[in-house]
């Protein structure tokens, strides 16, 4: 029975102790294609936005033919306002467009992308996340525009291994250790 107890503490302690590990490890470069048949990805950075804020769509590698240029329709609500930017594959064959939405547009935005590929993003404007009626004055839409323009970033959560759990598995290591102990002293006094 203590032989049992003594495992399955030192088990438990193991656990909670490298489980923080695991599930901090930075995880490894993504592949340029997320799906078995290894065709290219494309994606939205921001899919519902303010009218002073800017989105971006991400295509990945061999996407599009090398230095292809793209062509980019918009549809929406004043949609020949919209700004677009960045319709040229790279060499690589990936490409970045960035959107900006009208200032007087609201609602639904159909990006429509024609070239050696196709693909349509769908972005959503709400004036309830930005009431200006002007975007030039505002000094967030120039760090919005310059972060959308380098691509999407990992969100800093804050997050951080408690004390309570390290001191939890400490507290188990030290209980196992205890039982191994005990056992070993109990098995040496019976022979």
């Amino acid at each position: 029975m203590l032989k049992k107890m003594a495992a399955i503490s030192l088990t438990a302690a193991v656990l909670v102790l490298t489980a923080p590990a695991v599930a901090t490890a930075a995880p490894s470069a993504p592949p340029e294609s997320d799906s078995y048949a290894g065709a290219p990805r494309a994606g939205i950075s921001d899919p519902v936005i303010g009218i002073c804020e800017a989105s971006t769509v991400v295509f990945g590698t061999a996407y599009f033919q090398p230095s292809e240029t793209v062509a980019v329709s918009v549809s929406g609500l004043n949609a020949e306002s919209a700004g677009i930017s960045g319709n040229t594959a790279a060499g690589d064959g990936s490409m970045v467009v960035s959107f900006t939405p009208p200032s007087n547009g609201e609602g639904s935005y159909a990006l429509a992308f024609s070239g050696s590929r196709s693909y349509t993003a769908t972005i959503v404007v709400s004036h309830g996340r930005d009431a200006a009626t002007s975007c030039d004055h505002d000094p967030g839409v120039a760090a919005a525009v310059a972060q959308s323009a380098s691509g999407p970033a990992l969100a800093a959560t804050g997050g951080d291994v408690s004390p309570w759990l390290l001191g939890g598995g400490a507290l188990a290591l030290l209980a196992g250790g205890t039982l191994v102990g005990v056992s070993a002293s109990r098995r040496s006094r019976r022979s």
